[in-house]
């Protein structure tokens, strides 16, 4: 062994021989000059403490002069141009990146960014396979040709004919609601004020036929004090045509100060979920408006605080999917059919174990879900777990589901578990196919 590393070292220093690296300048002394300073009664001397001051002239200096042999040293490095070529031409593509992406019948609606452009431009295609097929849906960049104004998050109606955009300038992520016409791009004179900010973000979901939309809502001048104006968010009704005075009060009025609201609708547009944290601390409520939400009284509390239910997601299949931490810290899923909406007669579905799952995403034909790197299901393949996670086959999850009237998707559950680096190295991959983003 010490034979094979004594072999290693002289191949390596001989391959930097070879490659023929310039000699490096000698070093310059550095000066010592020593402090003493008392730390809870133990004396420390720093001879270099002096180097703190960086606005010192002799400080200055030093630095000048490390930098200029650091400098001459690199500029001598045989292949330095070569790799400056290839890093210039790389940072200078302009090859789209794409996000965000949310399908539509017939229709994909995307946010496209592309340098040199300074704001993400809102897109439709008719296919993830034919970006010939786009069409500019809004652009903030020729709203604002200074690029201050940006794209908060959209939400198209559930045919496609309309989508409501949440703009905000100068970075102040205050928004106010758009709405345009996802065919022409053309904007339609609704304009709703203060449905985002950073305290609590912003949130909106279409009715069943594209008539209106339920969203955020920040308190008005003289609703709340000057220091509330940015919490208290509550959930309004909006109907296409109308003036935002008109909007309805629909939820939120009983929140705490803090709450932050995510909205939800179903794919048919029959049911709203409204998930309300309670801050960042991690406690989350939810409630269902049904098909007859219109009427007084129509949002149904399904959870509460304490109940430990981390997520809610709906299915296709006229169910809502709950992640649960009750008496499973590393989490378990539950389903919940709509027509009985009471958090007693959920389902379990895939039981806790060694694995956490953080989130969860029902399809039409899978439940996905990830979590944190280690630990998975069962052993699978190593190309199978870089490409798509852990595909696991819960026989026992399937046996629940069909005993309780489970539709046939939860008979399987994909969880990703990657590491925080490998996520951000293929975050764009996924991006750039639309497969990250669409389900």
């Amino acid at each position: 062994m010490k034979t094979n590393r004594f072999l290693f070292v002289i191949c390596s220093i001989s391959a930097l021989a070879l490659l023929g690296l310039p000699a490096a300048e000698p070093l310059a002394e550095t000066p010592k000059k020593p402090v003493s300073t008392k730390y809870q009664g133990v004396t420390v001397e720093d001879p270099y403490q002096w180097l703190e001051k960086d606005g010192e002239p002799d400080v200055k200096a030093w630095s000048d002069a490390q930098n200029q042999r650091t400098r001459q040293y690199l500029d001598q490095l045989p292949d330095r141009a070569a790799i400056e070529k290839q890093l210039t031409e790389w940072y200078a593509k302009t090859s789209p990146s794409y996000s965000s992406l949310v399908s539509r019948p017939g229709l994909l609606f995307v946010m496209k960014f592309q340098p040199p452009r300074q704001q993400p431009v809102l897109v439709t295609l008719t296919s993830v396979d034919d970006l010939k097929s786009e069409k500019v849906v809004l652009d903030p960049n020729v709203l604002d040709s200074k690029g201050t104004t940006a794209i908060d998050w959209f939400v198209p109606s559930l045919d496609g004919k309309y989508v409501a955009v949440s703009l905000s300038k100068g970075g102040s992520e205050d928004g106010t609601l758009h709405f345009y016409e996802a065919g022409n791009g053309k904007a339609l004179p609704d304009t709703i004020a203060h449905v985002q900010y950073p305290t609590a973000g912003g949130s909106a979901a279409w009715n069943a036929d594209g008539t209106g939309i339920y969203y955020t809502r920040f308190p008005r001048k003289g609703e709340r004090p000057e220091a509330d104006l940015n919490f208290y968010q509550q959930v309004y009704f909006h109907k296409l045509g109308t003036p935002d005075t008109e909007d309805t009060y629909s939820i939120g009025k009983d929140f705490p100060r803090i709450a932050e609201i995510v909205l939800e609708g179903s794919r048919d547009g029959r049911y709203i979920l409204a998930s309300v944290a309670n801050g960042d601390g991690g406690d989350f409520a939810h409630y269902l408006l049904g098909p007859e939400g219109s009427a007084p009284g129509g949002w149904k509390q399904i959870t509460k605080f304490s109940d430990q239910i981390k997520a809610a997601r709906l299915g296709r299949d006229h169910a809502l999917y709950l992640l649960s931490h009750k008496a499973a810290p590393r989490g378990k899923v539950l389903r919940l059919p709509l027509e009985t909406p009471e958090l007693s007669k959920a389902v379990e579905i895939v039981p806790t174990g060694e694995p956490v799952i953080q989130q969860i995403v029902p399809t039409a034909g899978a439940l996905f879900g990830n979590g944190p790197p280690r630990g998975r299901f069962s052993s699978v393949s190593r190309p199978k777990l870089y490409r798509t996670g852990s595909l696991v086959s819960l026989s026992e999850g399937k046996k629940r589901a069909c005993k309780n009237g489970a539709a046939e998707h939860v008979a399987r559950l994909i969880c990703r578990y990657r590491s925080d680096t490998r996520n951000r190295n293929l975050k764009g991959r996924h991006e750039d196919s639309a497969q990250y983003h669409f389900s």
